[in-house]
């Protein structure tokens, strides 16, 4: 079972990384011209959130999982708006200099691959860390 009480300064600090890390891939996505750049931070958010775990030797494997997940879903989230809002104006900017823009959609496999490579990666640092 897991202790809210107890856990709550781990999930605040967790958001918290999220937050910063989701920052730091908008900042890639948007500066980078060298390809996948986003493995790193993901690798740094990962490594702050185990280090972050680790801290808290007392909780237990599902809360420290539930936090990192948390966390993780959060910097997603936060790299998903921006790259929609940027993706928006460039596709804006196009249309405005008359070029076509065939209608797209992302693959049926690209969501669900995202939500399982999050819960992977959450439950291996949660694993890791306590």
């Amino acid at each position: 079972m897991i202790d809210f009480n107890a856990s709550a300064p781990l999930l605040t600090r967790a958001i918290v990384i999220g937050v910063l890390g989701g920052i730091a891939l908008i900042l890639a996505h948007v500066y980078s011209r060298r390809g996948p750049i986003i493995f790193p931070v993901y690798g740094g958010i990962l490594a702050s959130l185990a280090l972050l775990t680790a801290r808290f030797s007392t909780v237990q494997f599902g809360t420290a999982f539930i936090s990192v997940l948390v966390g993780m879903t959060v910097a997603t989230m936060l790299a998903l708006g921006g790259v929609l809002v940027s993706s928006g104006k460039h596709r804006r900017k196009l249309l405005a200099s008359g070029k076509t823009i065939k209608q797209g959609r992302p693959p049926r496999w690209a969501l669900p691959l995202t939500a399982v490579s999050l819960v992977a990666t959450s439950a291996a640092v949660a694993f890791l860390a306590t």
